[in-house]
């Protein structure tokens, strides 16, 4: 988790910053092309050769940096493009500035079959004083045979390491291959001259699915995660998010108040209200028993004193209402700011290729006639926080109703029947936050627990 990160918002009635989803701009991003790209790639006109070169760069403060490659990583293995030449030497030339005990990395592996045949590497450090320098590293084969694959990655920090110590970039231009003055077959964009301009709808003040994947690993989606939806609910817009596979993992259709989905517990835009409850509508097509997920976090100078969450894996083909109150942890006490984030699918547990949902109009509010609490005043649980088991008492009027413990993603951990003298045991769970949900004919509740 990132530390605590508040950015500001100016918003009048809408007290959650474009929470009718009507505000959208343009985000375009340059692809590199016949390249897999990663992290903080970018084209730059500081070339060598012909109008442009790669730019491959790390920035501390994000923890992000760059590189590319022939093709996907299958497994362990770096995927590569046909080749059937026997090359001495890797070529490029490069201006470099990284940071003191840092290594920008060149390799590549020559395969027959898959079956590495030969190889090349080089690390570079320092800087080169704002000039192009000049490589050439020796391509050792350890059979004399021509390969029919090549794999290349070029990275600005070590690969095996995969760490580096501050800001620092790599220009790099003219890849090649060459045997003593004779250049070999070429590359394919081997000089870095052809990108393409991918466009996509931005959502106004929030940080996506998409954005995380543009700013770590420097992928897109061939159809975005998150997208712009024209059927509103109150106004013309909406917000529809679709889990998505990506390398054998699933990746939901996320959304964050402010710009980064780093630790989505902390503070993203000022309130100035104890607000009872979080509220918006949806519809909801889960895969493979998917759950969506909604949550709300107040605070009070950056700690958290507040929270909201709502679950639910029930297909939804019209718009649903959804309300839960908000379940103050100090009594009286009045939230300066809050976080709101969204999941298609629980990023803990995602579970379906194409679980959809759309969502529109989120905020907070004071009244909301759906959600009731009879028995709110009488329910204690104790000990809060607690280190091992809580006991639930005035309950009188809640026995037979369902009861479930979630974590902060909305997992379950516990769940039951509300009953006499009832205690639950928590010992083999981790410190933090936990929201006991309580559902039944006369009551609908939340509380937040500690785990110490």
């Amino acid at each position: 988790m990132l530390a605590l990160l508040v950015v500001t918002f100016a918003f009048g009635q809408q007290n959650i910053p474009n929470g009718n989803f009507e505000d959208w701009g343009v985000h375009q991003t340059q692809v590199l092309d016949n390249w897999d790209v990663s992290g903080n790639v970018s084209s730059s006109t500081d070339a060598i050769k012909g109008s442009k070169a790669l730019r491959l760069e790390n920035i501390a403060s994000s923890k992000t940096r760059g590189f590319i490659t022939t093709g996907p990583f299958i497994g362990n293995k770096l995927t590569g493009v046909p080749y059937d030449e026997q090359p001495l030497s890797l070529r490029f030339k490069a201006k470099f500035n990284l940071a003191l005990g840092d290594r920008a990395q060149i390799a590549c592996l020559f395969t027959l079959k898959g079956n590495t045949i030969a190889y090349a590497g080089l690390d570079i450090e320092g800087t080169s004083k704002d000039t192009f320098a000049y490589f050439s590293t020796p391509i050792t084969w350890n059979l004399s045979t021509k390969p029919d694959t090549v794999a290349l990655v070029l990275s600005s920090l070590n690969l095996e390491t995969q760490q580096f110590n501050g800001d620092g970039y790599i220009i790099i231009d003219d890849v090649h291959f060459a045997s003593i003055s004779t250049r070999n077959k070429e590359l394919p964009n081997g000089d870095f001259e052809n990108w393409t301009t991918d466009s996509r709808d931005d959502l106004t003040g929030w940080y996506t699915t998409d954005d995380y994947l543009i700013d770590i690993p420097g992928y897109e989606f061939a159809t975005p995660a998150v997208a712009q939806s024209n059927k509103g609910r109150s106004g013309t817009k909406a917000v529809e998010l679709t889990t998505k596979e990506l390398n054998g993992d699933l990746f939901p259709g996320m959304i964050l108040v402010g710009n980064s989905l780093q630790g989505f517990e902390r503070a993203s835009f000022p309130i100035a209200n104890r607000w009872k409850f979080f509220e918006g509508y949806y519809q909801y097509t889960p895969v493979n028993g998917d759950s969506a997920f909604f949550a709300a976090f107040l605070y009070k100078s950056g700690i958290p004193i507040g929270m909201a969450q709502f679950v639910t894996d029930k297909k939804a083909s019209s718009y649903s209402y959804f309300a839960e109150e908000i379940e103050y942890i100090v009594p009286g006490l009045t939230p300066d700011s809050a976080s709101i984030f969204v999941a298609s699918s629980n990023p803990d547990e995602s579970r379906g290729n194409g679980t959809w949902l759309l969502v529109d109009d989120l905020k907070f509010s004071d009244k909301n006639s759906s959600v009731f609490d009879l028995n709110l005043n009488k329910l204690t649980v104790y000990p809060n926080p607690c280190s091992s088991t809580i006991h639930l008492s005035g309950i009188d009027q809640m026995l037979g109703a369902e009861y479930s413990i979630v974590n902060v993603l909305g997992k379950p951990i516990v769940n039951g029947i509300l009953e006499r003298n009832i205690t639950i045991n928590l010992t083999d769970e981790l410190p933090g936050i936990y929201v006991l949900h309580i559902s039944g004919k006369h009551v609908k509740t939340t509380k937040i627990l500690i785990k110490e």
